[in-house]
């Protein structure tokens, strides 16, 4: 089958597992970017999934409008296209997303929908560096400085806003939300660096706190900052998401 926006399955060489590892890659990202994170999961006996967001607001029109939940930011863009995706694959009948940064803000929202909708192939989570729901105007400030590299002051400071609310109006608050419909004991793994600067373990935090119908465990990792953490510190990031992703091996 093809797919869209570059889709592509990675098969593993001795599958242990009938659950495919749905991946959604980080904002401004590529599926490029992720080939440690598919060979890990290959490794494990899992297949994978990944395709490429359309991050960019030339792909919108530069107007970022979701017409499935009829909301404006770029967050529910990418929420609508990774619901398509997921439900594109329908020979897998469940499914781990795996997702990085506030992308996996949008992964949420997509799972939440589909779940209204009477679909619930995906079995658990694992997000990455994210998302968070803090202090989003510092996240979009250093958004701007460190991953996307606009070095002139006046600009971060003009552009902040704009980051922060064309990502979404009402700031990442509603993942909240959204993860109240999550059913009982739903599992997530929760992976952050202690020197992460764009999005702070604190901010991850108030996402997942007090949401009692999830079981979600941390995966902390003190000297990693943001996404880095398979990359640089692969003794500690490997076993961590073994012994979350065992648990759906056969």
């Amino acid at each position: 089958m093809q797919f869209p926006d570059g889709g592509e399955l990675f098969k593993a060489a001795e599958k242990k597992s009938e659950h495919l590892v749905f991946f959604a890659h980080f904002f401004k990202g590529h599926k490029k970017a992720l080939r440690r994170h598919i060979d890990l999961v290959n490794e494990l006996g899992f297949d994978a999934y990944a395709f490429n967001l359309k991050d960019d607001l030339k792909d919108h029109k530069y107007v970022p409008y979701s017409h499935v939940s009829k909301k404006f930011g770029m967050k529910h863009v990418l929420a609508e296209q990774i619901g398509h995706h997921l439900d594109l694959l329908t020979h897998y009948k469940t499914k781990i997303i795996f997702a990085f940064s506030n992308v996996a803000g949008c992964a949420i929202e997509a799972h939440t929908r589909r779940l209204k909708e009477g679909q619930n192939d995906v079995v658990a989570m694992v997000c990455d560096s994210g998302p968070g729901a803090g202090n989003f105007f510092q996240s979009s400030y250093m958004l701007l400085q460190e991953q996307i590299g606009v070095e002139s002051l006046s600009l971060k400071l003009l552009g902040t806003p704009a980051v922060a609310f064309g990502w979404s109006p009402k700031l990442n608050k509603d993942i909240r939300h959204d993860l109240d419909s999550f059913p009982e004991g739903f599992p997530i793994l929760s992976i952050r660096g202690w020197r992460d600067r764009l999005i702070t373990p604190m901010d991850i935090d108030k996402v997942f706190d007090h949401h009692k119908n999830l079981n979600w465990k941390k995966l902390s990792l003190p000297e990693a900052g943001h996404l880095n953490g398979l990359r640089d510190f692969p003794s500690e990031y490997k076993p961590g998401v073994e012994d979350f992703l065992n648990q759906f091996r056969h």
